[in-house]
């Protein structure tokens, strides 16, 4: 991905064009890319960038060049009308945000930070004060990576930069592999290695004089009770706060496109573009005849827009992985089934919007999570969640998997650490604590990654995470998310059109009966226990059956090398049992094997290849 990255270094050890060079040249993917650098002790910084949102040099500087600042990304309410007199009483370019935002520091202090709506990470150096301060947005839509240790602070916007620094011991973080294999997702700070974290979401984090501190300027908080929630003004003000997202984030004239699937989110903001008056190509992947493709091509064609469907080859991963894995840095089981078919997409389009978040912030039909709007808060409930989401190895699997001496020091880390979790986030509801957890860790550190690899390419834009949207749908009450009650009555309402149309979670149209929606769910789920398909015939891909033939030869080779088994984490034993159950059809453990091909992976490119 594009990003920023920077030195600041107290004790004048390094050579500071050099390091941040090769840095940059670590994030630099293709070699068209904008790479700009600027040092002069004790502070290096600089950005490698696809030049699409952010055309202009960077750092940018105040006037007497005592302030120096590097962005990756950008803010989306930058034509409101605070903003509009800055830019034309300081004769400022409406699109060039790091000089914009540097501007607002400068005269408004860190206090501006909070207002920036936007998807972003910035740095800036105070040579004056010998001072870095660090932000980013509430939701963490940009990750950032950092280092320190006494007067050396390392940051970098890919993980793999940070390692340039030989300084930066390769150690791995014993609790957060055992997190990556028992929640597919690392939690807080943590990163794999013991040296190197990232950074919160809504943080501004300082080092000065060889001193971190890092404090939280926003907290998400979902409302756990509306006593006068009325849900047809509430469909209104969400509709309104929809379309003026959507807006902002096409205001400017960059090529954009939008991914689409059968879901909900995409065809949510899809519906929205075309209320605007805009009409842009839609993007689609999967198996040829899926139900994604089906869905995709019935969307746009009611909204008159034009469906571009790329097939995802059955050995895809073969030749993706690894390009995936060295992208994201291994911080999670992405798919990367988008890699094949990204430079035919940049052909068209620079920009695409995801739906990121919007069952998150929405509602989602689901009806594991229903129980929990139940759940009375002095239930063990954290318990009952936590097997919900236990995977791909639950506690008793993570015993066999690792080696006796490595999962005696990680033995019920997983739970403590998903428990103090959730004992921290503020609601009191279980079933708002679950959808903290899923917006604030799950979501942001699995789904995320889609966007996140794809950005190596293309930029990416989520109009679900307005900040206005958002404040007005925390206020949405639990009983209106469960079943993504309104938001499929939102699309009924103002997206009748799309509402016909079958929604992939349950093969019906968004409009149906919720009670012709349950008997559906409980037809299939007895059709399945009595009768269990062969193969998804429905799946916009089919991993569990590529990996038993077209795949086959590279799961073997990849976990079963003399490298792979020599590691010391795991029982080879058990990870030949893994496969075996999934080569003969006994288990589906696609998830399982996903999860380790992406571990060895990252140990062959991080640990050891020398960066």
């Amino acid at each position: 991905m594009s990003g920023i990255a920077g030195i600041i270094d107290l004790e004048g050890k390094y050579d500071l064009e050099q390091k941040i060079t090769k840095m940059l040249d670590l994030m630099r993917h293709e070699p068209w890319y904008k790479v700009d650098h600027y040092h002069r002790r004790p502070a290096a910084l600089g950005r490698a960038s696809l030049g699409v949102i952010d055309p202009y040099p960077q750092p940018v500087f105040n006037q007497d060049r005592s302030l120096c600042l590097v962005m990756y990304g950008e803010i989306y309410h930058y034509r409101d009308d605070f903003v509009k007199t800055i830019v034309k009483d300081h004769s400022l370019e409406y699109d060039n945000h790091p000089q914009l935002i540097l501007y607002l520091l400068e005269k408004k202090g860190t206090q501006i930070i909070k207002k920036l709506n936007g998807s972003f990470v910035l740095a800036l150096w105070d040579f004056n004060k010998n001072l870095l301060l660090i932000a980013n947005d509430r939701y963490g839509l940009r990750p950032l990576y950092y280092s320190w240790q006494n007067d050396l602070f390392l940051f970098a916007s890919e993980m793999k930069s940070i390692l340039a620094f030989s300084q930066v011991r390769k150690e791995i973080d014993k609790q957060a592999l055992a997190e990556f294999f028992g929640l597919n997702c690392i939690l807080g700070e943590r990163t794999l290695f013991k040296d190197i974290k990232v950074l919160n979401p809504a943080s501004i984090l300082t080092f000065q004089a060889g001193s971190l501190n890092t404090k939280r300027y926003w907290e998400l908080m979902l409302k756990d009770d509306h006593p006068g929630f009325n849900q047809k003004e509430a469909i209104e003000k969400a509709h309104s706060l929809l379309l003026q997202a959507v807006k902002r984030q096409m205001d400017d004239q960059k090529p954009k496109g939008c991914y689409l699937s059968g879901g909900l989110d995409s065809r949510t903001i899809l519906g929205a573009l075309s209320r605007l008056g805009y009409e842009l190509p839609t993007f689609t992947f999967g198996r040829a005849g899926c139900d994604d493709q089906k869905g995709a091509e019935l969307i746009s064609r009611t909204l008159g827009m034009k469906n571009y469907f790329f097939q995802v080859s059955p050995d895809y991963l073969k030749h993706w992985a690894g390009t995936g894995v060295w992208v994201t840095d291994g911080m999670t089981r992405a798919s990367f089934h988008s890699f094949e078919f990204l430079p035919e997409i940049r052909k068209n389009v620079f920009i695409l919007f995801n739906g990121f978040c919007g069952n998150e912030f929405m509602g989602v039909l689901s009806f594991g999570l229903l129980r929990f709007v139940f759940t009375k808060k002095s239930m063990n409930w954290v318990r009952g969640f936590f097997r919900k989401i236990n995977e791909p190895f639950s506690e008793d699997l993570l015993s066999k998997l690792f080696v006796r001496q490595y999962y005696s020091q990680i033995r019920g880390r997983v739970f403590q650490s998903f428990a103090d979790t959730m004992a921290n986030f503020p609601e009191k509801s279980p079933f708002n604590k679950v959808y903290h957890f899923y917006i604030t860790e799950k979501a942001r550190k699995t789904h995320l990654y889609g966007p996140i690899s794809d950005s190596h390419l293309i930029e990416y834009r989520i109009p679900f995470c307005d900040y206005d949207l958002v404040d007005f749908l925390l206020t949405i009450p639990p009983r209106q998310r469960v079943l993504a009650t309104f938001y499929r009555k939102l699309i009924v309402r103002k997206f009748p059109e799309l509402a016909t149309i079958p929604y992939q979670r349950t093969g019906l149209p968004v409009n149906s009966n919720l009670m012709v929606v349950l008997f559906k769910k409980a037809q299939d789920m007895c059709q399945k226990k009595l009768f269990p398909p062969k193969r998804d015939k429905r799946g916009h891909v089919d991993d569990e059956n590529w990996m038993r033939n077209e795949l086959k030869d590279f799961v073997i080779s990849t976990l079963l090398s003399k490298k792979a088994t020599e590691r010391g984490y795991f029982n080879p034993e058990f990870v030949k049992e893994i496969i075996n159950e999934h080569l003969s059809a006994r288990q589906n453990n696609t998830f399982k094997l996903g999860s380790l091909l992406i571990f060895e992976l990252w140990n062959q490119l991080f640990l050891d290849s020398a960066i």
